[in-house]
């Protein structure tokens, strides 16, 4: 019956002009269909042997924009994410599924000329996804309840978006964005709890037109968690505020700087009856450099550095501040193993790729990434692993040595190739492999610890 009704919408909505001037429409949609194999996600926690992942799976999206009066857009995306053989349609199995991913309306120069909302579920992203990306949500493994992938690879999902209002200001060179996102009602009857989970924000990006392309940043989130209760005796709500600039650059005219900088304050809830103030920071700088050899196969050099701060105790009576940052809802290096099974939170990351175009209609990459501890581990913290299988996490009592200056999580290795077979139609594939560093026990045969990562993929666009 639910698949029945989408169907019904989506046909609703192509027919519009019986019941809506409507202008223009556009259907368009892609289908993502990948063979995933992993192996050895845990970094040999499972006593009983190396765990392995064999399957294939396909995402189907369908998507209509329909342009009604001046100035006035309609959106709507149906999504499918579904396992291969998965046909059961129970209560324990979400593949056969068809939910609304996009459904938001657009309103150009609503009041005035320079002012666009836009209301419902969308997605939206600033920079270069540190901070907020809709297609990121929080902690690299979370996923929607609904997608067919929750229990198989949440980390390679396409059903995420935000329950949101933009207002848009464009006053070019100068863009201003404010939102207001719904995480979380809490509870919508008629109580008198009231413990929703929410986030506001202003982002601003000025362009200053020179001949380098330099482009300034600066944003202001705050998000606030009630569904611990904020009524107890001087104990507060969960809230983030993060603050940040981001700049970019062309030193030279084969060299982009970009460096970009967030603190986050707020209160941390550790217990229903203990917080914490925050006080924690992340710093990125990213360089791409077009290398002047080989030209006729556009080589391009690309290092990152990462570093985001980790708690300086991870005791929930300590006193101090809670110094961990928060990833929010950053979207980077999806499809790496490391981002997986690690959050951006108390690790420094060093990356090097480099990008080529061998053969026509072929890109390959290659990349290396070491990663690090923030903070020294020690016999009174953990590092604990996320599973893109589940959303629980792997106890690291039994992964990790307990000495000091063990800050070596380990180094992946990344290979990417992806072929334009036509304009409509590219198959790619990522080849990976991470080495556990020091922080981790290592067994005597250390491929038992070696995590492995195939994604095959075929993605038809239309």
């Amino acid at each position: 019956m639910r698949k029945l009704l989408l169907t019904i919408m989506a046909i609703a909505l192509i027919a519009a002009p019986a019941f809506a001037s409507v202008q223009n429409v556009k259907v368009s949609g892609d289908i993502d269909s990948s063979y995933l194999y992993r192996k050895n996600f845990d970094l040999g926690a499972n006593t009983l042997g190396d765990e392995e992942q064999s399957l294939f799976f396909t995402i189907a999206r369908l998507r209509v924009d329909a342009d009604l009066t001046d100035n006035v857009a309609a959106t709507i995306q149906l999504i499918n994410e579904r396992i291969w053989g998965r046909n059961l349609d129970d209560s324990t199995n979400n593949d056969y599924d068809v939910d609304i991913n996009l459904a938001y309306v657009t309103l150009r120069e609503m009041l005035y000329s320079p002012l666009t909302v836009i209301i419902g579920r969308q997605n939206f992203s600033y920079g270069n996804s540190l901070i907020i990306d809709s297609q990121g949500p929080n902690y690299n493994n979370w996923v929607n309840g609904d997608s067919g992938l929750v229990n198989a690879a949440r980390d390679l999902t396409k059903q995420n978006s935000f329950d949101a209002i933009r207002a848009i200001l464009d006053y070019n060179p100068l863009k201003i964005e404010m939102a207001f996102v719904e995480l979380d009602p809490g509870d919508i009857g008629l109580t008198l709890q009231d413990n929703p989970e929410r986030m506001y924000g202003i982002n601003a990006s000025y362009e200053f037109g020179d001949e380098r392309d330099s482009m300034m940043e600066a944003y202001i989130w705050k998000k606030v968690d009630k569904s611990m209760g904020d009524t107890e005796a001087n104990v507060k709500a969960d809230t983030i505020i993060v603050k940040g600039l981001r700049g970019s650059t062309n030193l030279l005219d084969a060299l982009n700087v970009q460096v970009e900088y967030a603190m986050q304050t707020g209160n941390k809830r550790m217990t229903t009856a203990l917080y914490k103030k925050r006080r924690a920071h992340i710093v990125q700088i990213i360089t791409n450099y077009a290398l002047p050899i080989f030209e006729d196969y556009k080589p391009m050099l690309m290092y990152s550095f990462t570093k985001a701060t980790g708690d300086e105790s991870m005791s929930n009576t300590d006193e101090g501040h809670y110094t961990a940052w928060d990833p929010m809802y950053e979207n980077q290096s999806k499809g790496k193993i490391y981002n997986a099974i690690f959050p951006l939170s108390n690790c420094v990351i060093h990356e090097l790729t480099l990008t080529a175009v061998p053969v026509e209609d072929i890109t390959a990459s290659l990349a290396f990434t070491s990663l690090w501890l923030q903070r020294d581990f020690d016999a009174n913290d953990q590092v604990g692993l996320l599973q893109p299988d589940d959303g629980s996490g792997i106890s690291s009592s039994s992964l990790c040595t307990k000495t000091l200056n063990n800050t070596n999580l380990g180094k992946e290795l990344d290979l990417k190739l992806l072929y334009d077979y036509t304009e409509d139609v590219q198959i790619g594939m990522n080849l990976g492999w991470f080495f556990p560093g020091s922080v981790f026990k290592i067994a005597e045969s250390k491929n038992e610890n070696v995590a492995k990562q195939l994604i095959i993929n075929c993605l038809v666009k239309f």
